[in-house]
């Protein structure tokens, strides 16, 4: 039997994957994985409704992604070993949730006024029924049942990209400072998801780096698989340099929201974790 892999990195329809959390552990094991967070985006849905069987299996960490505020591409915060009955981080869950139904709704009106694009009464009452944080992947699929595109990656591109800039001004994001400090108050160590994703040169990502520090970011995702190595040598420079945790996975969604990623091993066999110091830490806490 080979090693057993790490994947730290997933999501499932509680967010915007495709697979429930019963589907996705299955798939995992599958997948020879012997460690999995679930880190669902703005929920932690996911992490109650799996069955606890599963933990005789494979070792499952309490995971979250919670989206923050960035004046450059895209910043998204990690959560590890969560508490998920902590009073303040369900506060917020809710907050966060009822904040999605009215971006969603937002961007519903905006593909009207800009595309003329119009969804069905009943399909919109099916999306905003739903049991999970409303996003747009939700309307990339909906966009695809209407036959505007036929990817969700051609859905972005064609139009949901630019209907998120004209409603971003409502958007209510957290900023990086209340991300860290939730994970923080709920038991957690916070990590800065694919920093690929903020789109900043070497020098403004380690002045980032060093803010986030003084607000309490202890770890990096080094592993990621839109990082060629280039950019993984870099991330793992700075994280040695700021004395961050290591962290990585592949961020499966599934094969309709990612076809082209693989639970386990990302895109082309370009990730296949074996140990990360971030998860020695979580070990040596318990």
């Amino acid at each position: 039997m080979a090693e057993k892999l790490i994947d730290m990195h997933m999501h499932t329809y509680y967010s915007d994957g495709d697979l429930s959390p019963n589907k996705l552990i299955e798939k995992a094991l599958k997948n020879n994985i012997g460690t999995m967070a679930i880190t669902d985006h703005n929920t932690i849905e996911g992490l109650r409704n799996f069955d606890n069987s599963y933990k005789d299996k494979i070792e499952i960490i309490n995971g979250i992604e919670l989206s923050a505020k960035s004046l450059k591409g895209t910043m998204h915060i990690l959560g590890y070993d969560i508490d998920i009955e902590n009073k303040s981080l369900n506060d917020k869950m809710h907050e966060l949730k009822n904040n999605s139904f009215q971006r969603e709704i937002s961007l519903i009106e905006q593909l009207k006024k800009d595309y003329e694009i119009e969804f069905d009464y009943q399909d919109i009452i099916n999306l905003l029924n739903s049991n999970h944080n409303l996003g747009r992947p939700d309307l990339a699929k909906l966009l695809i049942k209407y036959s505007k595109a036929k990817t969700v990656n051609e859905a972005f591109d064609k139009y949901l990209v630019s209907v998120n800039k004209k409603i971003k001004g409502i958007n209510k994001e957290l900023d990086y400072n209340e991300c860290i400090d939730l994970i923080l108050k709920s038991g957690g160590i916070p990590v800065l998801a694919h920093p690929k994703s903020l789109k900043l040169n070497e020098e403004e990502l380690a002045t980032l780096l060093e803010k986030m520090k003084l607000s309490g970011l202890m770890g990096i995702e080094v592993y990621h698989p839109t990082h060629n190595d280039e950019e993984r040598k870099l991330f793992l420079k700075l994280a040695n340099k700021y004395d961050f945790l290591i962290s990585g996975g592949t961020d499966y969604h599934g094969e309709v929201t990612k076809p082209d990623i693989e639970i386990g091993t990302g895109k082309n066999n370009n990730i296949k974790i074996k140990k990360l110091s971030l998860l020695d830490e979580i070990r040596n806490r318990r």
